[in-house]
Protein backbone atom coordinates (compact mmCIF):
# COMPACT_ATOMS: atom_id res chain seq x y z
CA UNK A 1 0.00 0.00 0.00
CA UNK A 2 1.61 3.45 -1.12
CA UNK A 3 1.44 6.16 1.75
CA UNK A 4 -1.16 8.08 0.21
CA UNK A 5 -3.12 4.68 0.50
CA UNK A 6 -2.33 3.85 4.18
CA UNK A 7 -3.84 7.13 5.71
CA UNK A 8 -6.92 6.59 4.26
CA UNK A 9 -9.64 4.87 6.05
CA UNK A 10 -10.00 1.39 4.64
CA UNK A 11 -14.41 0.28 4.25
CA UNK A 12 -15.43 -1.93 6.88
CA UNK A 13 -18.21 -4.65 6.76
CA UNK A 14 -21.50 -3.68 6.86
CA UNK A 15 -23.41 -5.45 9.53
CA UNK A 16 -27.06 -4.25 8.99
CA UNK A 17 -27.00 -4.32 5.14
CA UNK A 18 -26.86 -8.25 4.82
CA UNK A 19 -29.75 -8.35 7.02
CA UNK A 20 -31.76 -6.58 4.28
CA UNK A 21 -31.45 -9.40 1.96
CA UNK A 22 -32.81 -12.98 1.56
CA UNK A 23 -29.39 -14.38 0.32
CA UNK A 24 -25.64 -14.45 0.52
CA UNK A 25 -24.46 -10.92 0.06
CA UNK A 26 -20.97 -9.17 1.11
CA UNK A 27 -21.44 -5.99 2.01
CA UNK A 28 -19.04 -2.70 2.72
CA UNK A 29 -19.46 0.86 4.12
CA UNK A 30 -17.36 3.93 4.30
CA UNK A 31 -18.49 6.80 5.97
CA UNK A 32 -15.43 9.17 5.29
CA UNK A 33 -14.95 10.69 2.02
CA UNK A 34 -12.94 8.40 -1.09
CA UNK A 35 -9.74 9.85 -2.80
CA UNK A 36 -8.97 9.14 -6.67
CA UNK A 37 -5.77 7.46 -5.20
CA UNK A 38 -8.16 4.40 -5.23
CA UNK A 39 -8.91 4.48 -8.93
CA UNK A 40 -7.64 2.51 -11.35
CA UNK A 41 -6.72 4.80 -14.45
CA UNK A 42 -9.24 3.64 -15.96
CA UNK A 43 -11.87 4.29 -13.59
CA UNK A 44 -9.97 7.67 -13.26
CA UNK A 45 -10.81 8.08 -16.63
CA UNK A 46 -14.15 7.62 -17.03
CA UNK A 47 -14.69 10.32 -14.37
CA UNK A 48 -12.58 12.82 -15.09
CA UNK A 49 -13.62 16.39 -15.41
CA UNK A 50 -16.15 15.98 -12.89
CA UNK A 51 -16.45 18.15 -9.67
CA UNK A 52 -14.05 17.09 -6.56
CA UNK A 53 -16.97 15.96 -4.75
CA UNK A 54 -18.22 13.65 -7.11
CA UNK A 55 -15.16 12.09 -7.99
CA UNK A 56 -14.51 11.16 -3.77
CA UNK A 57 -18.45 9.72 -3.69
CA UNK A 58 -16.94 7.66 -7.25
CA UNK A 59 -13.66 6.67 -5.46
CA UNK A 60 -15.49 5.61 -2.19
CA UNK A 61 -17.96 3.36 -3.71
CA UNK A 62 -15.94 1.74 -5.69
CA UNK A 63 -13.35 0.92 -3.23
CA UNK A 64 -16.42 -0.65 -1.22
CA UNK A 65 -17.33 -2.70 -4.07
CA UNK A 66 -13.79 -3.91 -4.23
CA UNK A 67 -13.90 -4.97 -0.73
CA UNK A 68 -16.85 -6.56 -1.10
CA UNK A 69 -15.37 -8.80 -4.24
CA UNK A 70 -12.36 -9.32 -2.15
CA UNK A 71 -14.74 -11.05 0.59
CA UNK A 72 -16.53 -13.30 -1.81
CA UNK A 73 -13.26 -14.13 -3.32
CA UNK A 74 -13.50 -12.34 -6.58
CA UNK A 75 -9.79 -11.03 -7.93
CA UNK A 76 -10.67 -7.43 -7.74
CA UNK A 77 -7.74 -6.09 -10.57
CA UNK A 78 -9.60 -5.24 -13.67
CA UNK A 79 -11.96 -1.81 -13.02
CA UNK A 80 -15.24 -1.44 -12.83
CA UNK A 81 -16.28 0.97 -15.06
CA UNK A 82 -19.75 2.41 -15.34
CA UNK A 83 -22.22 2.00 -18.66
CA UNK A 84 -24.13 4.39 -20.30
CA UNK A 85 -26.59 5.23 -17.46
CA UNK A 86 -24.01 5.58 -15.06
CA UNK A 87 -24.62 1.74 -13.83
CA UNK A 88 -21.77 -0.26 -12.58
CA UNK A 89 -20.68 -2.83 -14.62
CA UNK A 90 -20.13 -5.41 -12.60
CA UNK A 91 -17.99 -9.01 -13.32
CA UNK A 92 -19.41 -12.10 -15.07
CA UNK A 93 -21.16 -14.09 -12.70
CA UNK A 94 -21.72 -11.39 -10.25
CA UNK A 95 -24.62 -8.65 -8.76
CA UNK A 96 -23.92 -5.78 -7.03
CA UNK A 97 -24.65 -2.55 -6.38
CA UNK A 98 -23.66 0.94 -4.89
CA UNK A 99 -24.94 3.50 -3.04
CA UNK A 100 -23.70 7.14 -1.36
CA UNK A 101 -25.12 9.62 0.15
CA UNK A 102 -23.55 12.91 2.21
CA UNK A 103 -21.73 11.09 4.95
CA UNK A 104 -22.58 7.43 3.80
CA UNK A 105 -21.38 4.93 1.23
CA UNK A 106 -21.92 1.14 0.56
CA UNK A 107 -21.65 -1.88 -1.50
CA UNK A 108 -23.67 -5.08 -1.26
CA UNK A 109 -22.15 -7.65 -4.13
CA UNK A 110 -23.68 -11.70 -4.06
CA UNK A 111 -23.00 -14.29 -6.74
CA UNK A 112 -25.35 -14.25 -9.52
CA UNK A 113 -26.35 -17.88 -9.01
CA UNK A 114 -28.56 -16.75 -5.94
CA UNK A 115 -30.26 -13.82 -7.45
CA UNK A 116 -31.44 -12.11 -10.76
CA UNK A 117 -30.76 -8.65 -9.26
CA UNK A 118 -29.92 -6.43 -6.56
CA UNK A 119 -30.05 -2.58 -5.60
CA UNK A 120 -29.50 -0.95 -2.56
CA UNK A 121 -30.08 2.99 -1.81
CA UNK A 122 -29.28 5.18 1.54
CA UNK A 123 -30.51 8.67 1.77
CA UNK A 124 -30.56 11.14 4.84
CA UNK A 125 -34.39 11.38 6.77
CA UNK A 126 -35.92 14.76 5.95
CA UNK A 127 -34.49 15.21 2.28
CA UNK A 128 -37.72 14.40 0.32
CA UNK A 129 -39.80 16.94 1.09
CA UNK A 130 -43.49 17.92 0.18
CA UNK A 131 -42.09 20.12 -2.92
CA UNK A 132 -40.73 16.63 -4.26
CA UNK A 133 -43.76 14.19 -4.16
CA UNK A 134 -45.82 15.14 -7.35
CA UNK A 135 -42.59 13.80 -9.41
CA UNK A 136 -41.74 11.04 -7.29
CA UNK A 137 -45.17 9.20 -5.68
CA UNK A 138 -48.66 8.60 -6.55
CA UNK A 139 -52.12 9.77 -5.08
CA UNK A 140 -52.06 6.72 -2.81
CA UNK A 141 -48.66 6.63 -1.67
CA UNK A 142 -49.54 10.70 -0.89
CA UNK A 143 -52.08 10.09 0.90
CA UNK A 144 -50.06 7.44 3.20
CA UNK A 145 -47.76 10.41 3.58
CA UNK A 146 -50.33 13.11 4.35
CA UNK A 147 -51.96 10.68 7.44
CA UNK A 148 -48.41 10.73 9.40
CA UNK A 149 -47.16 13.21 12.13
CA UNK A 150 -44.30 15.36 10.78
CA UNK A 151 -41.17 12.88 11.52
CA UNK A 152 -43.03 9.45 10.73
CA UNK A 153 -43.93 11.53 7.09
CA UNK A 154 -40.38 12.48 6.92
CA UNK A 155 -39.07 8.92 7.09
CA UNK A 156 -41.33 7.72 5.01
CA UNK A 157 -40.99 9.82 2.26
CA UNK A 158 -37.39 9.53 2.41
CA UNK A 159 -37.89 5.60 2.26
CA UNK A 160 -40.25 5.52 -0.68
CA UNK A 161 -37.75 7.51 -2.65
CA UNK A 162 -35.04 5.15 -1.53
CA UNK A 163 -36.94 1.63 -2.22
CA UNK A 164 -37.55 3.23 -5.72
CA UNK A 165 -33.95 4.05 -5.93
CA UNK A 166 -33.15 0.16 -4.69
CA UNK A 167 -35.41 -1.50 -7.44
CA UNK A 168 -34.60 0.36 -10.18
CA UNK A 169 -30.99 -0.62 -9.43
CA UNK A 170 -31.90 -4.14 -8.97
CA UNK A 171 -34.27 -4.08 -12.91
CA UNK A 172 -31.40 -2.17 -14.51
CA UNK A 173 -29.13 -5.02 -15.85
CA UNK A 174 -32.25 -7.58 -16.68
CA UNK A 175 -34.57 -4.85 -18.89
CA UNK A 176 -32.85 -1.59 -19.55
CA UNK A 177 -35.92 0.28 -18.63
CA UNK A 178 -35.45 3.84 -16.80
CA UNK A 179 -38.67 4.01 -15.38
CA UNK A 180 -40.47 7.31 -13.87
CA UNK A 181 -40.75 7.39 -10.11
CA UNK A 182 -44.52 7.18 -10.51
CA UNK A 183 -44.42 4.11 -12.67
CA UNK A 184 -44.30 2.50 -9.76
CA UNK A 185 -46.07 2.47 -5.95
CA UNK A 186 -45.09 0.60 -2.07
CA UNK A 187 -46.54 0.35 1.08
CA UNK A 188 -45.14 -0.50 4.32
CA UNK A 189 -45.98 -4.10 5.27
CA UNK A 190 -47.72 -3.11 8.04
CA UNK A 191 -47.22 -0.21 10.47
CA UNK A 192 -43.78 2.12 9.75
CA UNK A 193 -40.63 0.33 12.25
CA UNK A 194 -36.61 0.77 12.46
CA UNK A 195 -36.66 -2.39 10.17
CA UNK A 196 -39.84 -3.99 7.95
CA UNK A 197 -40.52 -4.77 4.31
CA UNK A 198 -42.06 -3.28 1.72
CA UNK A 199 -44.89 -4.24 -0.66
CA UNK A 200 -44.58 -3.22 -4.67
CA UNK A 201 -48.46 -2.23 -5.13
CA UNK A 202 -48.42 -0.92 -8.68
CA UNK A 203 -46.57 -1.13 -11.84
CA UNK A 204 -47.52 1.22 -14.80
CA UNK A 205 -44.29 0.34 -16.47
CA UNK A 206 -44.89 -2.87 -18.65
CA UNK A 207 -41.22 -3.62 -18.62
CA UNK A 208 -41.41 -3.78 -15.39
CA UNK A 209 -44.33 -6.03 -14.78
CA UNK A 210 -42.47 -9.72 -14.91
CA UNK A 211 -40.46 -8.73 -11.75
CA UNK A 212 -43.10 -7.72 -9.71
CA UNK A 213 -43.70 -11.45 -8.26
CA UNK A 214 -39.44 -11.95 -8.71
CA UNK A 215 -39.13 -9.01 -5.90
CA UNK A 216 -38.55 -8.34 -2.62
CA UNK A 217 -38.13 -5.28 -0.53
CA UNK A 218 -36.75 -5.07 2.76
CA UNK A 219 -35.72 -1.38 4.86
CA UNK A 220 -33.91 -0.06 7.79
CA UNK A 221 -34.31 3.16 9.59
CA UNK A 222 -30.44 3.88 10.92
CA UNK A 223 -29.57 6.58 12.15
CA UNK A 224 -30.10 9.81 10.18
CA UNK A 225 -30.61 7.56 7.05
CA UNK A 226 -33.20 5.46 5.54
CA UNK A 227 -31.48 2.04 3.66
CA UNK A 228 -33.97 -0.19 1.12
CA UNK A 229 -32.67 -3.16 -0.35
CA UNK A 230 -34.28 -4.20 -3.49
CA UNK A 231 -33.96 -8.52 -4.64
CA UNK A 232 -34.85 -9.72 -8.11
CA UNK A 233 -34.73 -13.72 -7.34
CA UNK A 234 -33.83 -15.73 -10.43
CA UNK A 235 -36.82 -16.81 -12.74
Amino acid sequence: MSPAHASLTPPSVSRLLPALFALPVSAYELSTPGSPDWLLPEELASIRGAVPARIAEFAAGRQCARAAMQALGIAVHTPLLRGAHREPLWPTGLCGSITHTAGYCAAVVAHANHCAGIGIDAEHCGHVGPELWPALFDATEVAALQALAPAACAALATLLFAVKEAFFKSQFALTAAVPDFTDVAFRTHGPLAQRGTLDLVRVSDSRLAGLTARSTFRYALHGPFALAAATVHPG
